[in-house]
């Protein structure tokens, strides 16, 4: 029998708009019920042990389906019995930093999901804390984390000076999936972004295209542009043009969801974070500003700068009843 000890994982929502019950579920334990693209062998060291929602229902076919797991009654009662927190329902965007209080102020490492906030005086409030308390915070995509992605950064340095570059990612809205080849490019390139540009006839449904405008890097560095196709039916591709131009697919399959759960873990027991908070807050700002692009401003280029106050909109409904929170 194995003496090593596994990393106990909180998952902070399960029931709606979530990865957590279909795909990182079923690969942290997979010797559950609900198997993903056949992962039958354990390929991280965490364990999830305890499990939140609003919907007990579906709290109840959570611990069903992943047995050993623990339901409690309230949001904040995973403090002091687990090492990490894994909040991913996308419907809670607005209220992420009300469910991650309290594990913020704990000291309780807590991956966030994308796109972490609807607006940036809701991000800089959860960095705030995640600074105050000194707690390691991760927000994150697969398509960031994917095995290409180490390949792509390698090739970008290579090229550098980055003349341009054109993206791709599969996507079923912008919100929740476009966001992911928004994540794609920051991991492949870097932040240094000046404004973004979104055109489409609807944020709801493929297809719509980005346009972001990058600073001059370097001594002698010009202004560059990068696209991104937001469509249907691929799944993440890159071509960069530099010194010379080169070209990546990011493929699917079980390997490609792995990786993000494994930086999960390593924050979780190392306590340092995969990226700085400057790096969350600037994928934030990127997001806002594609998104205010389309919503006020007809697809024009929105600054970072200018973002202001705005706040995004649903996709779904606010599940949390008034005064839940208090």
């Amino acid at each position: 029998m194995s003496n090593v000890s596994l990393v106990r994982v909180g998952v902070l929502t399960c029931a709606r708009y979530v990865h957590i019950s279909g795909i990182w579920g079923p690969i942290i334990d997979p010797t559950c019920q609900r198997q993903f693209q056949g992962c039958t062998t354990r390929m991280t060291g965490m364990v999830m042990t305890h499990v939140w929602d609003m919907d007990k229902e579906g709290v109840k076919d959570f611990c069903d389906t992943y047995k050993g797991v623990e339901a409690v009654e309230n949001y904040w009662d995973m403090v002091g019995k687990v090492d990490g927190v894994i909040l991913s329902d996308f419907d809670s965007t607005l209220h992420f930093k009300e469910l991650a209080r309290p594990y913020l102020e704990a000291g309780v490492p807590i991956f966030i999901n994308r796109p972490f906030a609807l607006n940036l005086q809701d991000a800089q409030e959860i960095i705030d804390l995640s600074k105050k308390h000194d707690t390691p915070i991760m927000s994150g995509s697969s398509f960031g984390s994917a095995p290409e992605i180490e390949h792509i950064k390698r090739e970008v340095a290579a090229v550098e000076p980055i003349r341009g570059f054109a993206a791709a990612n599969s996507m079923s809205d912008y919100a929740t999936h476009g966001i992911h080849g928004l994540y794609m490019i920051y991991a492949c390139i870097g932040g240094g972004v000046k404004s973004v540009a979104y055109q489409t006839p609807d944020w709801h449904v493929p297809n719509g295209h980005l346009t972001f405008e990058y600073e001059p890097r370097g001594e002698g560095g010009k202004t560059f542009y990068g696209s991104l196709q937001e469509i249907s039916g691929t799944w993440g591709w890159i071509r960069v043009f530099g010194e010379r131009t080169f070209e990546q697919f990011v493929h699917s399959g079980i390997h490609f969801w792995v990786p993000l759960l494994l930086e999960m873990q390593e924050m979780f027991e190392t306590r340092k974070m995969p990226e700085p908070h400057e790096a969350i807050y600037e994928k934030v700002q990127m997001f806002l500003a594609g998104f205010k692009s389309h919503v006020e401003c007809g697809g024009a280029p929105v600054g970072l700068d200018e973002v202001g106050d705005w706040t995004a909109p649903l996709l779904n409904p606010d599940p949390y009843p008034d005064g839940f929170f208090g």
